[in-house]
């Protein structure tokens, strides 16, 4: 309700003083109803500076709104083309719930990356990414969505990055790779495919690959096992 010192019912929410024509009464030549006209005309003059009123009050209600709202708001990061970010999963973990039956969103990571900008719309908050091909999702997002990627500092922190495995080389000279662990899947045909993430690599990395060159891996077991838990009950 707006601190106008007025009722509500003689100003209607859905006016503006915009909407209210100014309206002028002639006063006729008797007396009597001369002074019935200036009343009116009174009146009318009163409810048009109750309009006014009420719309200052209104900006000034939604000025102090703002005021309180960016107390302790802090300001948006703002990222350059080239910068590497990490990108929320929180708007993604419904579609991974829903991907296939038994899934348990906690074991979804909460940002997901590192990604490069390769659009900044610093005006709008708005940044584009360099998503994986197979990506289905929109490449643009607002910054709330992004956070800074930090590359570790070789000199402090020598042993906190892993270096990446190089590949085995089996007998017939191809090369493999370790497998960190399984992402997704999704049907194809009769059979299945994987999402698989390289041990010690990047989202760019990964690769869907057919439930035959997975067999009898730990990824694949543990994947199932997983897929075979309970869904918890949605909250009431």
């Amino acid at each position: 309700m707006l601190k106008s010192g007025h009722a509500p019912r003689l100003i209607p929410s859905l006016l503006t003083p915009d909407d209210v024509p100014a309206i002028v009464i002639t006063p006729p030549d008797d007396d009597e109803s001369s002074t019935e006209a200036l009343a009116a005309q009174s009146f009318l003059d009163q409810l048009q500076m109750d309009f006014l009123d009420a719309q200052d009050s209104l900006t000034a209600a939604k000025i102090s709104q703002a005021h309180h709202a960016n107390t302790n708001r802090t300001p948006d990061h703002q990222f350059s083309v080239g910068d590497k970010v990490l990108l929320a999963t929180a708007h993604r973990r419904r579609d991974y719930m829903q991907a296939k039956d038994g899934r348990v969103a906690k074991f979804m990571p909460r940002f997901d990356g590192p990604f490069t900008v390769l659009k900044s719309f610093p005006d709008s908050s708005l940044y584009t990414l360099s998503l994986p091909e197979a990506s289905k999702i929109h490449p643009s997002f607002h910054s709330s969505q992004l956070r800074p990627f930090v590359e570790n500092d070789d000199t402090m922190f020598p042993h906190r990055i892993l270096p990446r495995p190089g590949p085995i080389v089996t007998e017939n000279g191809s090369t493999e790779y370790f497998i960190d662990r399984i992402l997704d899947e999704r049907k194809r045909g009769r059979g299945k495919q994987y999402l698989v993430r390289w041990l010690g690599y990047g989202v760019d990395s990964d690769l869907w690959l057919p439930g035959s060159e997975l067999a009898d891996t730990e990824a694949l077991d543990v994947w199932e096992k997983l897929a075979a838990l309970p869904t918890p009950p949605p909250p009431v």
